[in-house]
């Protein structure tokens, strides 16, 4: 894999990061007051999806080559994304 795969790769887990974790808050918001059962089954669900979603994306991007440090990129973005609506609240 070259290095402007690399870059490319980096930003796409960054973005997804920040989507990510809005789609987190909306899941949260529309299961708010729902039972446990359907909560726990809705969010499973709801991880299970993503983690397909940035598998295709990847594999996409960088013929499915996921390292560890594309992981931790979309842990920077969802954190980066909290910090910020925390600032911005």
């Amino acid at each position: 894999m070259n290095s402007f795969i690399q870059v490319i790769s980096f930003i796409i887990s960054f973005l997804y990061g920040i989507i990510f974790y809005l789609l987190a808050r909306f899941n949260k918001f529309i299961l708010n007051k729902k039972n446990n059962f359907i909560r726990f089954l809705v969010s499973l669900v709801f991880v299970i999806d993503m983690v397909i979603i940035y598998v295709y994306l990847m594999y996409k991007v960088n013929m499915g080559m996921i390292h560890i440090y594309f992981i931790i990129t979309v842990v920077i973005g969802f954190v980066f994304m909290a910090l910020l609506r925390h600032e911005l609240i």
